[in-house]
């Protein structure tokens, strides 16, 4: 009886991690093919200008174009918790985000691309300038030099309505070979 009791609560615990995981998982990779879905609603605003000048970014092809150069250690898919609490985001500036971070304490990578609402660009650069400052400063990585001066050398780049952040991985990742692959991305 014991075994019995004991296995569905093992198995309602799962189900319930599963659920909870199902439902954070699907939200950046929604997100991606969701791009075009903010546009869709922005001509009613104004067509012309909004969809002529604006590029569309699959985001996830972006930060995957920047890991080929920048492999991301025991990689973390970064979520709304995290854009908000960790990046310090305003959530009403974004329309769309997709990255990842390393899970490991001594590496310093992380790839963030994230679409702004239309209108709301500068406010996400900067709020993301500002995480950047905070990093290089020494207030989060005070006890790793190396990953201090990769955070010093971060990448922030806005095309349109796209912000990315990149700092290099601390394992001999090269921001030429990063800002290639930016490039190449946001063309």
């Amino acid at each position: 009886m014991k075994k019995l009791v004991l296995t569905l609560t093992a198995a309602l615990l799962a189900a319930a991690l599963l659920a909870g995981c199902g439902g954070d998982s699907s939200a950046p990779a929604s997100s991606s093919p969701a791009a075009s879905a903010p546009a869709a609603s922005a001509p009613a605003d104004s067509q012309p200008a909004a969809s002529a000048p604006q590029a569309e970014y699959n985001l996830a092809d972006v930060v995957s174009a920047v890991e080929a150069v920048n492999p991301v250690a025991n990689p973390r898919e970064i979520d709304d918790f995290s854009l908000e609490n960790t990046y310090m985001l305003t959530m009403d500036n974004v329309a769309n985000f997709c990255g990842k971070v390393s899970n490991d304490a001594a590496n310093s990578a992380l790839i963030l691309a994230v679409q702004a609402v239309p209108g709301k660009v500068d406010d996400l650069k900067a709020e993301l300038d500002a995480y950047k400052t905070t990093l290089a400063d020494g207030g989060l990585y005070a006890e790793f030099a190396d990953k201090e001066a990769q955070a010093k050398e971060a990448r922030l780049v806005v095309k349109g309505d796209c912000v990315v952040l990149v700092i290099a991985n601390t394992e001999g990742a090269q921001y030429a070979d990063i800002d290639k692959a930016l490039d190449e991305a946001l063309s």
